[in-house]
């Protein structure tokens, strides 16, 4: 498929969908910035005291991030409240994370129920042709009614399903670096822990 076609296919569905099908996509592009930006931040880029690419080797308990545990206690031993300091860490770490995944899971959520509402103008559509209100033939507008109902609520579904199942997938990376994280701070909270 060549561009020129897939610009015709586009403009036959903004066509075909109206003003709803434009809401899907300005929608589709908003969960793409939303998943993105996830995505990022589950990379740790705000991260404390080391990098974030050492972070997540500490926290995957991967080979190499025995520098990283050795001076992150090292730090800890100087903090007169440890625990302050690794809950200041875990804010650092994945708060931005936190707030994100419940905005994303709303605009996600939002996407079937946009095409449900083209969905019913598209029903309006057809029962408008239905009743012989429309200057153009009953069948064309009843047809274009079709098509935008179904058009649109396809495309609030295809839109829906996948991002709802990476946005899961990421919410499950997120969890999962939390619990390591908690799992690393009790292991250096622990008293021969912080004196060795």
């Amino acid at each position: 498929m060549n561009l020129s076609e897939i610009s015709a296919e586009v403009m036959t569905l903004l066509d075909a969908g109206g003003w709803v099908f434009l809401a899907l996509l300005a929608l589709a592009f908003g969960i793409a910035f939303a998943l993105l930006s996830l995505w990022n931040a589950t990379r740790l880029p705000d991260a404390p005291l080391i990098s974030s690419r050492d972070w997540l080797l500490l926290l995957r308990g991967k080979p190499g991030a025995s520098d990283a545990r050795a001076r992150v206690r090292e730090f800890l031993q100087r903090a007169s409240d440890p625990g302050s300091v690794l809950e200041e860490m875990s804010q650092q770490l994945f708060s931005k994370t936190r707030r994100r995944i419940p905005f994303a899971f709303i605009l996600i959520s939002a996407a079937p129920l946009i095409g449900l509402l083209g969905t019913v103008s598209g029903m309006f559509s057809t029962f408008q042709g239905m009743a012989g209100t429309s200057l153009a033939s009953p069948i064309d507008v009843i047809s274009d009614g079709i098509s935008e109902a179904l058009i649109t609520t396809q495309t609030g579904l295809i839109i829906g399903v996948p991002t709802f199942v990476v946005c899961s997938w990421i919410r499950s990376r997120h969890e999962e670096l939390e619990i390591r994280f908690r799992q690393l701070a009790s292991e250096l909270l622990q008293p021969e822990t912080m004196q060795s």
